[in-house]
Order: C-alpha cells, then structure tokens, then sequence
C-alpha cells in the first residue's frame, strides 16, 4: 500500500506514530529549514486534527506541550488522524527571537493566508495553510506568552458567520478550560493570524494561551496538555470522555494599549487584575526620570497580557485588558 501524506507529512500506518522532518521543497530559502513533526495514525475512523505551536519561537509552554502530546498519546486510543507541528518558526528558535522571524523581520502570525512570491515568511505563510492546514478538519493552535510577556490564560476564536462552523470552534473553545476567551467578528481580529485564516478558509480553528516570560512552567505546560486533550475528546478524535468544563467567559473586546512615547514603563497591574474605566495602569518615565506619559485603562475589565520589559518603544505594547 502506498504511503499516505498530507502535504509534505509522510503519515504512518493505522495504529502508529511516527516523528520526522519536513521541508518546503522548490523553495531555497525554504528548504534550507526542517520543520518536525509527529503524525499519529489511529485505528479507527475520525477527523485530521492538527496541533501547531511555536509560531512564535520563544514561546516555550506551547512548544513543550505539543510535543508531550505527540508522544504520549497512544495510537491505538487515537481516532482518525493526529499531526504535531511542535515548532513553526523554525528560524527563530535558537536565536530566542521575540515576536518576529529573523529571516525578514516579521510577526508570522500576521501574515496569513501569505503570498507565493512574497517576502519569506509570506511563502511559509502561504505553503503551510494550503499544503497542510487546510487538509486538517481541525487546528489547534497552541501559544504561551513571550520574552517579555506575562499572560493569564485564555482561548481566541473567530466567527466566520458559518453556522455549523462556529458551532464546531465554540465547542472546541469551550472545552479547553479557560476562563476568559476572545471571540473575534469576521472582521475583528488582527490581520493574519493563522487560527483566523484558517476558520475562514472552512477549518475548525483555534488559539490557545498559557505562559510567558521565556519560561517552562509545569503548570502552563499541563494546562495546555489538558487542554488539549480534552478538545481531542470532545471532538471524537480521541477515546474516552471529555472531562466536564466550566465555558469560558467571553470579553466584550480585546483592547491592546501601545505606548505614545519611547520611555521606561512602570506597571501598575497584574494579570488577571480587574481594573475600571479611567484606572491608572501605568506610566512611563525618561531614562533620568522625568515623566513623559500615564497610561489609563480606556475600558473596565480584565487585564489578559502584560508586557514585563520595562524597555518601551514609540507605540510599543504595553498591556491588554478584555472588556467586561
């Protein structure tokens, strides 16, 4: 029998489990990378779930936990197919890059659905959502923080305004666990964000947080796990019953606050802190001291990430509060 691939992922035979290494071949700034993988291959019938992590490189929960669930799920409990992309910024892994890939600067998770001929982070954009993630019936995309990122943990999902669709993704958010989620319109969610394009392109799709601070927190990394593995129960991709969830609280919006001035910020809130409209979260200070600006809360709700650096550029973030 011929192997069976989904893009460029050679998937092993029914009831087992296989590790590699793709590439994005025809492409030389590409395919000088290998991207790995695990593919599990179940026994019975079921959905191609696809499980990423890592699209930003320094986000270290997310990585680790795909990885504890390529390897610890059994083949045999597996229903239809499983893939694990444990690292898509395979460029900026070991150069512990914040945010963006070094090879071009950018934020990969902003350049969805990509372009063939763009820059090269647009082609990996363009050749991951059309050789594999649109293959998937599901997507799991797993994040946790960043450097300079404290974050509580929370789920973000878009509507697509398909009925049956948002149906599926809402019952795979809910699943997960967390206590706040962000529900984006269709024309909500920042531009590019793989779980996004994804939704809109027909795949039941999702992001998850959990962690930061460039740290491997058993915590973070069992949220995630359990997490996860609860959606793959929930959706029938794995045997077993789904464990009994509290839905998440869904914010009214996902206010990002960016600074007006380069400066050293002072934080004066805490994840998972309520704050009301008109509360001073913040404030920055020139490099002898002088005040140059004091940032307050433009809505009352849930501060959801933090960024702890108090190192600010002009318009750099500096916190998030999901409105209640």
């Amino acid at each position: 029998m011929a192997q069976a691939f989904i893009g460029p992922i050679a998937l092993p035979a029914a009831g087992e489990r296989a590790t590699g290494r793709f590439t994005f071949a025809g492409d030389a700034g590409l395919e000088k990378y290998e991207w790995p993988y695990i593919a599990i291959s179940g026994v019975s019938s079921g959905p191609v779930v696809l499980v990423t992590a890592g699209i930003h490189a320094a986000e270290y929960a997310g990585i680790e936990a795909a990885i504890r669930l390529g390897r610890s799920l059994h083949p045999h409990k597996v229903r239809g197919t499983l893939i694990v992309i444990p690292l898509l910024n395979r460029p900026g892994f070991y150069e512990r890059s914040i945010y963006v890939n070094p090879e071009d600067g950018d934020n990969l998770n902003r350049l969805f659905p990509g372009d063939p001929k763009g820059k090269w982070g647009e082609r990996f954009a363009h050749r991951l959502l059309t050789e594999i993630v649109t293959k998937c019936d599901h997507a799991i995309d797993l994040h946790g923080g960043d450097l300079v990122e404290d974050l509580v943990a929370l789920v973000i999902y878009r509507e697509t305004g398909n009925a049956a669709l948002d149906a599926r993704i809402k019952r795979m958010a809910d699943a997960y666990g967390a206590r706040w989620a962000v529900k984006s319109a269709p024309t909500g969610e920042r531009p590019g964000m793989l779980y996004a394009v994804a939704s809109r392109s027909g795949v039941a799709a999702m992001l998850a947080e959990s962690g930061g601070r460039g740290l491997l927190i058993e915590e973070d990394v069992v949220r995630h796990v359990r997490g996860v593995t609860n959606i793959l129960r929930t959706i029938g991709a794995l045997e077993g019953e789904p464990e009994a969830v509290a839905p998440p609280r869904v914010v009214k919006s996902f206010d990002w606050l960016r600074s007006p001035v380069e400066g050293f910020f002072h934080c004066h809130v805490r994840v998972d802190q309520l704050v009301k409209q008109g509360d001073v979260v913040g404030d920055l200070v020139d490099l002898v001291g002088e005040p140059l600006a004091t940032i307050i809360a433009p809505v009352g709700g849930v501060v959801l990430f933090l960024v702890t650096s108090p190192a600010i550029r002009k318009d750099g973030i500096l916190l998030a509060i999901g409105a209640l």
